[in-house]
C-alpha cells in the first residue's frame, strides 16, 4: 500500500444496543446508508425499532430485531449469537445503550449499582467477549459521555460507570489488538435528556467553549472515523464543543 491509500474499508453486520430511538436509531441508519446490515437491539421500544427496521430495508441493507434485558447475562450472548445467525459475519460493534438518571452518591442503592454497572460495563464488556470469538476482523465502539474527564457528582453512578467503561475501552483496545480495533466517542451537549427538554440542553451547552449544542450529525462524522480509520485504535474521541476543558 502507498502512502495516501486507504484500506479497504469492512463493512458487514452492525450490531447496535439501544438501536431503537434517539442516538441509537440515528446510528442504525448511518450505518445503514454506508452498506451495512443491521441487528438492532432494543428493550421495550417495539414499535421505534419496527419503524427503523422499516426504513433500514427500505434503504437495501437487511436488519433482525433481537429484543432483549442487557443486564441479563443470558441475553448478552444471546443478542451476538442471534446477529450472527441470522445476518452472517459480524464485524462492528456498538455499544450504545446507556442508562441516565440524577442519582447523588448518598442516593444510590444496591438496585442502582447493580443495574447501572450492568448497562454500562458489564454488557459491553460480555458482549465485547463474544463479538470477539466471533469476529475474524472488526470493530468496536463504546459510547461514553464527556464527563469521564471531570468529577461532576450529581449523576454520581452514571459518571462512575461510564469512566469505566473509558478504561474498559483502553483495556479491550491492547487486548483484542490486531484483529478487533476498539475506540469510543464522548458526547457533549448534543442531545436532551428523554425527563429534562431543550432548555436543559439550551443551559449546558451555553457552558462550553462553543456556547451552542452539538448535532448529532456530529456523533455520526465520529463514529464514521473510527469505523473508516483502520489504524486508529484505542482512542478516545470527544465530541463536546470543549466542555471537558471548562
Amino acid at each position: 500500500m502507498f502512502w495516501g491509500e486507504k484500506e479497504s474499508t469492512l463493512k458487514g453486520v452492525a450490531i447496535v444496543t439501544g438501536g431503537a430511538k434517539r442516538l441509537g436509531r440515528e446510528i442504525c441508519l448511518k450505518l445503514a446508508q454506508e452498506g451495512y446490515d443491521i441487528a438492532l437491539h432494543y428493550n421495550s421500544s417495539d414499535d421505534e425499532a419496527n419503524k427503523v427496521k422499516g426504513t433500514i430495508e427500505a434503504l437495501g441493507q437487511r436488519c433482525c430485531l433481537v429484543q432483549g434485558n442487557l443486564v441479563d447475562p443470558a441475553f448478552q450472548s444471546r443478542l451476538v449469537r442471534s446477529a450472527q445467525d441470522a445476518l452472517g459475519e459480524l464485524t462492528l460493534l456498538i455499544n450504545n445503550a446507556s442508562q441516565f438518571d440524577k442519582i447523588a452518591f448518598e442516593d444510590t442503592t444496591p438496585n442502582d449499582f447493580d443495574r447501572y454497572f450492568g448497562i454500562h460495563v458489564k454488557a459491553p464488556f460480555f458482549l465485547s467477549q463474544t463479538f470477539a470469538t466471533r469476529c475474524a476482523q472488526g470493530a468496536i465502539v463504546n459510547l461514553l459521555d464527556a464527563r469521564v474527564e471531570r468529577y461532576p457528582t450529581e449523576h454520581f453512578i452514571y459518571t462512575l460507570t461510564k469512566k469505566s467503561l473509558k478504561d474498559l475501552t483502553l483495556l479491550l483496545a491492547k487486548t483484542l489488538a490486531p484483529k478487533i480495533r476498539v475506540n469510543g466517542i464522548c458526547p457533549g451537549p448534543i442531545l436532551a435528556p428523554e425527563s429534562l427538554g431543550e432548555d436543559y440542553l439550551a443551559r449546558m451547552a451555553k457552558k462550553t467553549p462553543m456556547e451552542r449544542p452539538g448535532q448529532v450529525g456530529d456523533i455520526l462524522s465520529a463514529l464514521f472515523y473510527l469505523t473508516e480509520s483502520t489504524y486508529v485504535n484505542g482512542e478516545i474521541l470527544f465530541v463536546d464543543g470543549g466542555e471537558r476543558l471548562v
